[in-house]
């Protein structure tokens, strides 16, 4: 059976905390096919933070992380023929399969349909949990044991069993390994640079695409790659466009998928390695250019042997840093602070005198528990207007008696691409509501049914003196939902036609904006009633009853764009029959389901595209625009205290004044 058990100090996790702490514990007896592996290094990875953490319900505790091991052969079991004691060798993400199916006959265990056990925190076939890298040894079959070439550095190693093969598996699956070819990399982390440092190995062009202007010295300079694309960079997109024969996307926060399909080439590929919350794309950027997108997952043993010895032949090593053991909890907090930045209180906050606050139907919703999360009590309202009163010391482009305003949310993570961009509204790692949200300190925010805020300053804007407050408060919920969409979808072209359909208010806004873009202006009612309100009063150009047959006939294929903001259960097909070819409808209201016929989208290269309020950048650019313009909402003052009473009727802004 092998020799006794030994003791084998490791660093646990006892709790959701997932503070690391000294854990003494007993692995298995090495078994006639295992190797016992001297840990000489074990790189760290988001996985030990979700894994120590909790974050998927299943932590066995005392949890002992860590899935990048590498180390020396200590002893071999009586039928180990492809090791010796002091061979250079690692352990990656998984130490067992079923070794007998397809997937795992093909050296792809990573995929055994019996499913993988895990380094750590699973069940092994013996029942015992397994016990990650960050110890001092650790068993294994020698089957889950790579040979690691003398003349590689160990610690260089590590990362390579989890981020290396990560890319490198799908690479020379999609046969991403053809001098000459073009490779797109989105993102430049862990697993971003290793795809770039595989992709000039192997000989590629390889452009980097990130969010971030300040990774581009990186990404040429060190990692030598031949371009770098700002990708919220519109004009730098369209420049690559059709270009790529291959996109590794690594990226894993939230970002749209159908402006990077559009970058490859006939019959490209996009594999997907990184975990964004969700894959939405049009299916049009599939069917034309016969693309796909593919997913990708760590990689079998037969692709982790090639690629060792790829790494040490080509000198491929990846950046790391090396920290003792005894700093783990430092390293792993290093490693969540570079994706959370925590809020500073006090320097950088204003505090606003409140005058006004419009009211919306979130004010229904949420006060009344609609989605069953409310915390009780709740001060709802955010759409708030005010003068300023105090400058936290850092604040430079305030000063007191300012007008301002503060919208949906009021914290972000400022650090993600959308943050970095202004659209901190999706914000990947999620924005903070205004109100009945948990701050990054703990407690739970308030809304500007109040008299007063504070407010990061990041999140407030300065509203022109002589626009009237009163008037600027819808503008911050209302406003810029239809005015960002319409920006990001280039509405703003003089002589286009638009549709809106829907006049509340979300609709009359829309309606607004677009006559002042020098659009032709068509309004879509289910009621007769509205059409003096959209001609007369709003200068719409056409309205139409969305109900008549003839009347939506008679506009078929004549817009360019609509503007959605029914939130009642409507159809969509014959909206989008109302379409030129290649334009978009966008939705802004919240209807209880999207339904329509993938016809209207694949005939006439049509679009269908949400939108949710706005962000920082957005935002200051359209009180700037309704200033300039003279672009107000249409609205009712109404005292605090009758609130009660009209929170369900058309759009209102509040007096605070009692």
């Amino acid at each position: 059976m092998g020799s006794a058990k030994e003791d084998c100090l490791g660093y646990a996790a006892r709790d959701p905390s997932g503070v690391l702490s000294p854990f003494h514990f007993s692995r298995r007896a090495i078994g006639v096919d295992d190797i016992s592996i001297g840990i000489t290094h074990c790189g760290v990875c988001y996985a030990e933070v979700a894994g120590t953490r909790n974050k998927f319900g299943d932590a066995k505790y005392p949890v002992v992380p860590g899935h990048e091991i590498v180390g020396l052969v200590k002893e071999v079991g009586s039928n180990v023929k492809g090791f010796k004691v002091g061979d250079h060798v690692g352990v990656g993400t998984y130490v067992n399969s079923c070794r007998d199916c397809e997937y795992c006959n093909d050296g792809f265990e990573v995929h055994c349909s019996k499913g993988i056990v895990f380094t750590y925190n699973h069940v092994d076939v013996d029942g015992t949990i397994t016990r990650g890298g960050f110890s001092t040894y650790v068993v294994v079959h020698e089957r889950y044991c790579f040979k690691i070439p003398k003349d590689y550095p160990l610690a260089s190693a590590a990362p390579l069993l989890c981020a290396g093969i990560t890319v490198y598996s799908p690479m020379v699956r999609h046969k991403m390994n053809q001098p000459g070819k073009s490779l797109g990399v989105i993102g430049l982390g862990g697993l971003g640079h290793m795809a770039v440092k595989f992709g000039k190995a192997f000989g590629l062009n390889v452009t980097v695409f990130s969010t971030s202007i300040s990774k581009k010295e990186e990404a040429l300079n060190l990692l030598r790659a031949d371009k770098f694309v700002l990708s919220t960079n519109q004009q730098e997109m369209q420049e690559v466009s059709k270009s790529l024969d291959f996109i590794i996307d690594t990226a894993s926060g939230a970002h749209p998928f159908d402006p990077y399909m559009s970058l490859l080439k006939t019959g490209g590929v996009l594999v997907l390695v990184g975990a964004p919350s969700e894959v939405k794309l049009s299916p049009i950027s599939l069917l034309l250019g016969m693309k796909s997108i593919s997913g990708s997952v760590a990689g079998g043993t037969k692709d982790t042997k090639e690629m060792l010895e790829f790494c040490a032949a080509k000198k491929i090593y990846p950046e790391i840093e090396i920290i003792p053991i005894q700093y783990v909890n430092e390293a792993i907090e290093r490693l969540i602070k570079s994706d959370i930045k925590y809020r500073a209180i006090g320097v950088d906050d204003i505090s606003i005198s409140i005058t006004n606050c419009g009211v919306c139907y979130a004010e229904v919703v949420w006060t009344r528990n609609k989605f069953g999360d409310v915390n009780y009590p709740v001060v709802p309202g955010h759409e708030i207007v005010g003068l300023v009163k105090e400058l936290g010391s850092n604040v430079k482009g305030f000063k007191v008696g300012d007008h301002v305003g503060v919208g949906t949310y009021v914290n972000s993570c400022r650090d993600c691409e959308y943050c970095n961009d202004g659209f901190e509204v999706y914000c990947s790692k999620g924005a903070v509501s205004t109100y009945n949200r948990v701050d990054v300190d703990g407690t739970i925010t308030r809304g500007r049914f109040s008299t007063y805020i504070v407010v990061h300053e990041r999140y407030c804007f300065k509203i022109p003196k002589d626009y009237p407050l009163a008037s600027a408060a819808p503008l911050l919920c209302a406003g810029i939902t239809v005015y960002s969409p319409m920006i990001r979808h280039k509405m703003n072209q003089p002589g286009k036609s638009l549709g809106v359909i829907g006049l509340g208010g979300l609709g009359h806004m829309a309606v607004k904006f677009g006559k002042a873009f020098g659009l032709n202006v068509t309004v879509f009612s289910t009621s007769i009633s509205k059409k003096e309100e959209a001609l007369s009063l709003l200068g719409a150009d056409k309205f139409v009853l969305s109900t008549s047959q003839q009347e939506m006939l008679e506009v078929s294929k004549s817009l360019d764009f609509i503007m959605d903001t029914a939130s009642g259960a409507h159809p969509f097909d014959p909206y989008m029959s109302l379409l030129k070819t290649g334009r978009v409808l966008v939705l802004v209201g919240a209807p209880g389901e999207v339904n329509l016929s993938p016809i209207s989208l694949i005939r006439g290269m049509k679009s269908i595209s949400g939108s949710a309020s706005g962000g920082t950048k957005d935002t200051k650019e359209m009180l700037e625009f309704c200033a300039a313009n003279k672009i107000y909402p249409e609205i009712e003052i109404i005292p605090i205290q009758r609130f009660r009473r009209r929170c369900i009727g058309d759009r209102a802004s509040l007096s605070k004044k009692l």
